[in-house]
């Protein structure tokens, strides 16, 4: 999990807080930025930071899908 752990780690330092307690619109760039970075293509990455978001999987992939409409 360290490369996972040290993105999210990067993205909550740099939107000022922990991703469970941000609003639906920092959690929705905190996946943006995620994804830019290359997070989501290691594996159980979605599962992964659902859990540490606090949401469900289908909510991850339906930011994942409004980012690459």
């Amino acid at each position: 999990h360290g490369a996972l752990d040290r993105l999210i780690d990067g993205v909550e330092k740099e939107l000022g807080g922990r991703l469970p307690e941000l609003s639906r619109e920092l959690k929705q760039k905190a996946i943006r930025l995620l994804d830019e970075r290359g997070a989501f293509t290691l594996r159980r990455a979605v599962e992964d930071v659902s859990d540490a978001m606090g949401v469900s999987r289908i909510t991850v992939y339906n930011y994942l899908n409004a980012i690459h409409r």
